[in-house]
């Protein structure tokens, strides 16, 4: 005669698979998490990037009379745009020179565009300044 095991130790398979996928909901929340979390690291470190640049060229035009002051053999001049590429790589710099209301000064919009394929939505970084212009 056989003696039934009445030991119930251990897992079933169905238990085993509940927990199984139970876990792997759970992870996959987690690594969403992360994953979101370091895009939105590498978006916010470029975007401050953009703005340092932008700070920076903001200190180039503030001490300039004209935007041509600014030529070098760095950058170009079309019209009233200066465009630099090779200055603050890999970002594309333009300064563009527009009358103000104070005919003592002059409005520079400076555009710090980021490098293609930086995976941020906001391609570019624009500020706007007056500075006084040289007699």
């Amino acid at each position: 005669m056989k003696k039934i095991i009445q030991n119930e130790k251990g897992m079933t398979l169905v238990e085993l698979l509940a927990a199984s996928a139970l876990l792997g909901i759970v992870l996959l929340t987690f690594m969403t998490v992360f994953t979101q979390a370091a895009k939105f690291t590498a978006h916010n470190q470029e975007t401050l990037t953009a703005v340092q640049v932008a700070e920076e060229v903001v200190a180039d035009v503030r001490g300039i009379g004209k935007i041509q002051d600014l030529l070098n053999a760095n950058n170009s001049i079309q019209g009233n745009k200066l465009i630099d590429n090779y200055s603050y790589s890999p970002y594309s710099v333009t300064v563009e020179e527009r009358p103000a209301p104070d005919p003592k000064l002059k409005k520079a919009i400076i555009t710090v565009k980021s490098a293609p394929g930086s995976g941020i939505n906001e391609p570019e970084f624009k500020t706007e300044m007056y500075f006084k212009v040289s007699p």
